[in-house]
């Protein structure tokens, strides 16, 4: 384990000391729970106090965070993208099908949500965490650039598949309660599967159409929308995520850590914070552009397109300012961009771009 801040060492003393109480009274192998309850009762205001430290140790690691690597600005991104969504509402065209604008208004929310949650994160120096959560925005890209490959029909398909998510919900959990006036999970699923055939019934079955046009594949999986989604530049921070989000992966341990330290730690640390925040930025960039792409090919409306342009350039924007804050901040990132480069400048040229 790496050293305790201040805020640790309460904690510490007060386990330290419950220790010593709970030795010095526990006989027998069956009360120890009892003890430790009655030890734990007589020290109720202590831990209390102990919580309150801990929490101010969470809420001012902000501070410190700002001071290492300055401004995570994804709150202004998710702003700027609230604000267009909103806007975007009402404004295409009635040739936009209603379920495309539905999903269109759905996954947008959904995005910046996750935005935010990133940013939350990084702002408190957990980069491994927000990483986690970075796998959901991926995932929400590669949804959006596949319904951008279908038709008007594609959008309907994906918003009714709730309903076989919900029947094999219910299998794999065995809970077959259901208070809704609609019916059951089980009913729609059978329905669902004459409109649209047999295929439709599994876990990507909303593509089937457009995975068969382009790949000859009639049950997709998620490889298989991956594929039609182009995103291979983001899979190994996609992997990166992986093993933030399962606790039996041997490799989330380097998520506890330090970087700088090769130490264990359980709290925040400046490292990595402006790397994910870049990603993060690049990522939602691409998942917006795409909800997009999939509403304005019905439509070709001038205010949705200023609008898709300005989230656009507003990201396009923080990424690269993103980009030369971890040069300037890097040292190994500035070696990394020096030497890609070293092709394109002369000695002279790179010698005097290092100083």
């Amino acid at each position: 384990m790496g050293s305790t801040g201040d805020g640790e060492t309460g904690s510490i003393d007060f386990v330290d000391q419950l220790v010593a109480a709970v030795s010095r009274r526990w006989r027998s192998s069956n009360d120890l729970q009892e003890v430790v309850d009655h030890q734990l009762w007589e020290r109720d205001d202590r831990l209390t106090l102990i919580g309150e430290a801990a929490r101010s140790q969470v809420y001012d690691a902000r501070a410190d965070i700002r001071r290492q690597v300055g401004e995570v600005p994804l709150f202004e991104l998710a702003a700027i993208a609230h604000a267009v969504v909103y806007r975007t509402e009402g404004r295409w065209a009635r040739s936009v099908p209603a379920d495309a604008q539905y999903v269109f208004a759905g996954l947008s929310t959904r995005a910046i949500s996750t935005l935010r949650e990133i940013g939350l994160l990084l702002e408190q120096g957990y980069s491994f965490g927000a990483r986690s959560r970075w796998r959901t925005l991926s995932e929400i890209l590669v949804v959006a650039r596949v319904l951008a490959l279908g038709d008007r029909h594609s959008f309907t398909r994906y918003r009714l598949h709730r309903w076989i998510m919900l029947k094999d919900q219910r299998v794999r959990t065995g809970d077959s309660t259901w208070v809704s006036d609609e019916p059951t999970p089980e009913v729609m699923a059978a329905r669902l599967r004459r409109r649209f055939g047999k295929d439709f019934d599994s876990p990507y079955g909303w593509a089937a159409r457009i995975t068969f046009r382009e790949l000859r594949v009639i049950r997709p999986n998620w490889t298989h929308l991956h594929k039609l989604a182009e995103t291979d530049e983001h899979d190994s921070r996609v992997h990166d995520a992986h093993h933030a989000v399962h606790g039996a992966d041997a490799l989330g341990l380097l998520g506890t850590v330090d970087a700088g330290y090769g130490m264990f730690h359980s709290g925040s640390s400046a490292s990595g914070v402006l790397e994910v925040t870049r990603d993060s930025v690049r990522l939602f960039r691409q998942t917006l552009w795409a909800l997009f792409e999939g509403c304005l090919k019905f439509s070709n409306e001038r205010r949705p397109q200023i609008l898709q342009g300005i989230v656009d350039g507003c990201a396009l924007n923080l990424e690269e300012n993103l980009g030369w804050r971890i040069v300037a901040l890097d040292p190994v990132a500035r070696d990394n961009y020096l030497s890609a480069i070293g092709d394109l400048l002369g000695p002279a040229d790179l010698q005097g771009a290092s100083t």
